[in-house]
């Protein structure tokens, strides 16, 4: 399962912060334009992280995360394309049905 975090973004943007679920397993964003940057900030208690994204799904470790948000910097950009965030969750089986 997948959740969107961004959509379309053109330009340099900062998303709103979303709280952790616990079950993010991984990142992926596509397409990014040629000279632009995205990433996940990450905050805990004693944490700061920064996870750069790209079109290949970066696994995420959010054990000391309280919230994260997407950034995108568009400020170096020689092509602006719309980028797409996705979270994908890590989902648990369904239970067997008797």
């Amino acid at each position: 399962m997948r959740r969107m975090i961004a959509v379309g973004v053109v330009g340099s943007w900062a998303g709103d912060w979303q709280i952790v679920q616990g079950n993010e397993r991984a990142a992926v964003a596509s397409p990014i334009g040629d000279g632009e940057k995205v990433w996940l900030e990450g905050e805990g208690d004693d944490v700061c992280d920064v996870v750069n994204l790209g079109p290949i799904p970066i696994i995420l470790d959010v054990t000391f995360w309280r919230r994260y948000r997407v950034i995108k910097d568009g400020s170096r950009a020689k092509h602006e394309l719309p980028t797409t965030v996705e979270i994908i969750l890590n989902v648990s089986a369904p239970a067997p049905h008797d």
